[in-house]
């Protein structure tokens, strides 16, 4: 794709691009004559969108139509937008204020999911970070019953969550009280992963002198990572969101509305999708998140925080026609106070 020469071809772009947005229907080069600052004839507006076209940024449906931006035409506006866009500080504190409520994991999740479709109109989601590379400052095991164990993982920022275990060997709670011992002296914060993969052992070796105990803690360790991994990773999206979407007129034709399902069913692709969102570090917009050419979707997400770690990413998904300059800043400031509220979390 070429890139973009000048900013008359800038300015005029953005111009239709926002236009189709607020009217979904395609712009004529004399309507975009008439709007903004562009201070241009029909006659130059059109020879621009002719340039605009041929490089690939805009189509036009029929002939005697106005033109529409194509994917790639909106993944350079907001690539320019990503860089401008602000928020006002009414808009922050709504979020902030609407956000307090959250006094649980699931609550918070639910909470933010619902509070950004309620703002953006969209369809609001997020992505819980992945439950064996939780960091930790707790880890204790129950005995419920024959080969049946309960362990209560606590994290750094105190949300807990419990897991089932069936061991392969019988343990009493005797035995599993001597492996709370030994995870009661080790130094928060610690993951799952560490404690199974790398063993932690020699944290302790001087103080706990039969190797028995060691490996219990690690079976122990990797029998609750094992059934961390196993479980779907939970992505909380608000119901009412995706009810205005099943509505949204853009998704009237049958290919769009078969996009829009296969959003809400393919889950392991929005999984995909969060987690390299998560791993890029910033807000980002991604077009036709099922991965289906006929995909008219948009998802615009950022990564949320759990102390200097990245925890997860939470988002919007909604018609290609989003309103970008406004829901990018929504999204980029619920993820810092998602990120806030997991660290002052005690």
């Amino acid at each position: 794709m070429t890139e973009l020469s000048t900013d008359r071809q800038r300015r005029i772009l953005a111009a239709l691009v926002e236009e189709y947005i607020r009217t979904g229907e395609p712009v004529a080069s004399a309507n975009l004559a008439r709007i903004g600052d562009l201070s241009l004839s029909p006659a130059s507006v059109r020879k621009v969108l002719a340039e605009l076209e041929t490089l690939g940024f805009l189509r036009q449906p029929h002939t005697s139509a106005g033109r529409t931006p194509t994917a790639e035409g909106f993944r350079e506006y907001v690539d320019v937008l990503l860089d401008k866009v602000f928020l006002p500080e009414r808009t922050q504190s709504l979020i902030k204020e609407r956000l307090a409520g959250g006094d649980s994991d699931e609550s918070i999740f639910s909470l933010c999911s619902r509070v950004l479709s309620n703002l953006t109109s969209q369809m609001g989601l997020i992505m819980a970070p992945e439950a064996d590379r939780l960091w930790l400052k707790r880890l204790h095991f129950v005995r419920l019953g024959q080969r049946e164990v309960l362990a209560v993982l606590v994290t750094e920022n105190g949300l807990i969550h419990n897991r089932f275990l069936s061991p392969a060997e019988d343990y009493d709670q005797d035995q599993l009280n001597e492996v709370n011992v030994f995870l009661a002296d080790l130094k928060p914060p610690f993951t799952l992963e560490e404690i199974r993969d790398q063993g932690l052992s020699a944290m302790g070796r001087e103080r706990y002198e039969f190797e028995r105990l060691f490996q219990r803690v690690r079976i122990l360790a990797a029998e609750a990572a094992e059934k961390a991994a196993a479980e779907d990773r939970a992505i909380f999206v608000d119901d009412e969101g995706r009810g205005r979407l099943l509505e949204h007129p853009d998704f009237a034709e049958a290919e769009a509305m078969r996009a829009l399902f296969l959003a809400f069913e393919n889950k392991r692709r929005l999984i995909e999708l969060l987690d390299q969102i998560t791993g890029a570090g910033r807000v980002q917009v991604v077009f036709g998140p099922t991965g289906q050419k006929a995909d008219a979707l948009a998802l615009v997400a950022s990564p949320y925080y759990s102390g200097d770690r990245r925890a997860g990413a939470l988002g919007v998904i909604g018609p290609r026609r989003l309103n970008y300059a406004e829901i990018v800043p929504v999204v980029d400031y619920a993820a810092r106070v998602i990120s806030g509220l997991f660290n002052n979390k005690s």
